[in-house]
């Protein structure tokens, strides 16, 4: 898969489910859970590489 563009992220962002569950996370981290923005955008770097083995099995056993 080739690099995500800023052009094709802006359009995730209007179109896609699962990009609107994490803005909707990260949301829910600062106005419910009192994180600052930067502590939210933190929590989910380090969700993302804690996920990034199970993500990759999940792509593989796709094919």
């Amino acid at each position: 898969m080739s690099q995500i563009t800023t052009k094709v992220a802006a359009e995730l962002i209007d179109t896609s489910f699962g990009v609107q569950l994490i803005a909707t996370g990260l949301a829910h981290l600062v106005e419910d859970e009192g994180f600052t923005p930067h502590e939210a955008l933190q929590i989910a770097r380090y969700t993302g590489q804690n996920c990034f083995h199970a993500l990759l099995e999940l792509k593989e056993e796709a094919k």
